[in-house]
């Protein structure tokens, strides 16, 4: 097999799984290094405080995703992964329904903000990170249909796009010193940037789009979509929840310092996130063709993550306190701790998130909603009593405890229904 049939056409599952892995993990090198070290950047440019304050209007700014989307995005990948010729269908009908469910989240933003007792430079940030999100689901959107066609190589493009736009537009921020409101801006441009270029390439090599009215479709594609939206809102309030929860109780420099020692688990996030983003569409073709070869490859990954997953959380750990210095300087010595216990979270999260990614191809997701639901709840009524003791260390330890959770309900629910799926056959 020569190199352009390999990384450019999609022969059998386990090379488009190769190809598409590999496509992606240039792509997040290439996107995610610079930005990693934007965000130090940004943290060491602003100091914790009003580092604090940026990190929570992105954090308040993300609750909203959940509404633009419902799940749309997630159900686009499955259904059309399954059938490319349903793709123009789901395009132009799921546009049309993020049109609308964009203007509704447009206008909820601009209310909340004039009641919600932030001094107005907050208010003003927020207000530029609500647009920023209505755009990145756009994003979003374009690139589950590229995925959903399993060629990865330009979902690849469209994310280099968006890292090589927002950096220069950053450092010269920075450089020029012209504060948090102008850096949201340039969050802003860049994603408008993205978001042009990857429209453009769906429309160019995969399937020309416009805008449809089908009630009936709509209500089909909402009743199948809204679990996956569920999930998604809940792993938003999740991740994000505490940063605002932190802010709220702790303020501006606790939730800079949380946030500090959040990028590093957002790193091993995004490296484990590449590999499902390209196993998602493969896994859920071979669940239709052979649930027996579905549940093989399903039990080899999961064990093949948790061993990776293991030594990096561990190394993360052991190195938290240097790693933390040599990075964000003595001011962000606090992150350190919190560090530590977020990477015992995350490894715990990891060791699940294999059967998560099986429930869902199963169509099994409200299976899976149900025990995020829990342990969103657990976090999120922890995060109280332990934020009001030790602030963000607080949040990370209450992180670990609901990461405990979801992890034993989701191998339960996935060994129950793997069982009676193969007793069926």
């Amino acid at each position: 097999m020569n190199l352009k049939t390999l990384f450019l056409q999609n022969i059998n599952t386990k090379q488009i799984v190769f190809k598409n892995t590999s496509w992606l993990m240039l792509a997040e090198i290439v996107s995610k290094t610079p930005t990693f070290f934007l965000n130090v950047l940004i943290a060491r440019y602003l100091g914790a405080e009003n580092y604090g304050q940026f990190t929570f209007a992105f954090a308040f700014g993300s609750l909203f995703i959940f509404f633009t989307d419902l799940g749309l995005s997630t159900l686009i990948i499955r259904e059309v992964a399954k059938n490319e010729n349903s793709a123009r269908k789901y395009i132009d009908n799921l546009l049309m329904i993020k049109l609308i469910l964009s203007f509704i989240v447009f206008v909820l933003i601009f209310s909340l903000i004039q009641i919600l007792n932030k001094p107005s430079e907050t208010k003003d940030l927020i207000f530029l990170v609500g647009i920023f999100i209505i755009i990145s689901s756009f994003i979003t959107f374009f690139q589950s249909i590229i995925q959903a066609f399993e060629k990865m190589e330009y979902l690849a493009i469209s994310k280099i796009i968006y890292s090589t736009s927002l950096v220069p537009i950053i450092l010269l921020i920075v450089w020029q010193g012209l504060g948090v409101k102008t850096l949201t801006r340039g969050y802003l441009y860049s994603a408008l940037i993205t978001l042009i270029i990857t429209a453009f390439l769906v429309r160019k090599k995969f399937s020309k789009f416009w805008l449809e009215r089908d009630t009936d479709f709509w209500k089909k594609a909402l009743s199948n979509a809204w679990p996956f939206g569920l999930i998604g809102l809940l792993g938003t309030v999740y991740l994000s929840m505490r940063t605002v929860q932190i802010n709220l109780i702790s303020g501006n420099i606790e939730a800079g310092w949380y946030n500090a020692a959040y990028q590093f688990i957002f790193v091993l996030m995004t490296l484990v996130g590449i590999f499902y983003t390209a196993l998602f569409p493969a896994l859920s073709k071979e669940y239709a063709k052979s649930k027996i070869n579905f549940y093989r490859i399903i039990d080899f990954v999961a064990k093949k993550v948790i061993l990776l997953s293991f030594f990096a959380c561990l190394s993360l750990f052991l190195a938290s306190q240097k790693t933390i210095l040599l990075l964000y300087g003595p001011s962000y010595i606090k992150s350190a701790n919190m560090l530590r216990f977020l990477s015992i979270s995350i490894f715990i999260s990891f060791i699940s998130i294999t059967y998560s990614e099986g429930l869902r191809i199963m169509n099994l997701q409200k299976e899976y909603l149900k025990t995020l639901f829990w342990g969103v709840l657990l976090n999120f009524l922890l995060n109280f009593p332990l934020i009001f003791l030790w602030g963000g260390l607080g949040a990370s330890l209450a992180a670990i405890f609901s990461s405990l959770l979801i992890t034993v309900l989701i191998i339960i629910k996935f060994r129950k229904f793997k069982k009676e799926d193969l007793c069926k056959i």
